[in-house]
């Protein structure tokens, strides 16, 4: 992780600099006018950012994410909850790219987030990349659940040989760029967070994150499979970078508080678990040496 090595635009990067100004105002909002009027400046300015995703092969799950450009919760209960869960094999995607998965980012004002899984229960759940998230006398509860669990007879119809590894490329962002790449089986990125500016005055926030991947299946399998590697590379960055490439079985990256500015004026709680299990018969392999 580190900082971007490389600038927008300078029109970009005013528009987004206006957009925190605006944001950290919000402190100062103790009538209902006031909030009224901080609404009406939110309302020209785009709220989410970009995510990118491509997935090839079975039980992949990328859930329960968020990039957002601002996030604001004024004096209320804001819960979020997001389950994902495959127990019955019915997650099942082929890239339309015939060399894996590939993820490759635009350009955004705000938040960019790129996805690409490769392989068997690689989980990308409840990681947060918001610029900017305020909390003013209010709560905010999100929680997100992902598993993948194979209970079945393991009779994978697959070949054994070569296919395609993953490939994330970031694009041009105003905000923070996040790049992930999973190839193989039960790779974990979850509960990470690479917000920019966290601002929690007198409220609430809790986040917890759980991740499961269970292969129970006790067939034969398919002949081993050697899948091409991962690859996560960022483009032109203004703000936080954050690139991640997992290859092979049951690596984990969980919890990362990140490089953002959390300013607790209340309290702020982040609970991550990652959970890998593989009891299968069948070898899906790893990547090829390159």
């Amino acid at each position: 992780m580190g900082q971007g090595r490389h600038a927008a635009p300078n029109a970009t990067v005013h528009k987004v600099r206006r957009a925190a100004a605006v944001v950290l105002a919000a402190g100062a909002l103790v009538s209902t006018g006031g909030m009224s009027a901080f609404a009406d400046g939110l309302g020209t300015i785009p709220l989410s950012g970009q995510a990118n995703t491509d997935q090839d092969g079975e039980q992949n799950l990328n859930c329960g994410n968020s990039a957002h450009l601002i996030r604001l919760n004024v004096a209320k209960t804001t819960h979020r909850e997001k389950d994902c869960v495959d127990t019955d094999g019915h997650t099942h995607r082929h890239s339309r790219h015939l060399d894996g998965a590939q993820a490759v980012g635009g350009t955004v004002l705000g938040p960019q987030v790129n996805t690409a899984q490769t392989g068997k229960q690689n989980l990308n759940c409840g990681n947060s990349a918001d610029l900017i998230t305020v909390n003013v006398a209010g709560t905010i509860n999100e929680e997100t659940t992902c598993a993948a669990v194979d209970r079945g007879d393991g009779q994978d119809h697959g070949h054994g040989g070569y296919v395609g590894g993953s490939k994330a490329l970031g694009g041009t962002s105003a905000g923070q760029q996040v790049n992930t790449a999973q190839t193989g089986k039960q790779n974990l990125n979850c509960g990470n967070s690479s917000n920019t500016v966290t601002l929690n005055v007198l409220g609430t926030i809790r986040k917890h994150t759980t991740c499961i991947a269970a292969d129970h299946s006790h067939g034969s399998g398919p002949a081993a499979v050697h899948r091409g590697p991962a690859s996560a590379d960022a483009g032109q960055v203004v703000g936080i970078e954050k690139n991640t490439a997992q290859n092979g079985r049951q690596n984990q990256a969980c919890g990362h508080r990140g490089d953002g500015i959390d300013l607790p004026l209340g309290q702020i709680k982040r609970e991550t678990r990652c959970i890998v299990q593989d009891n299968s018969a069948s070898d899906s392999g790893g990547p090829v040496p390159l």
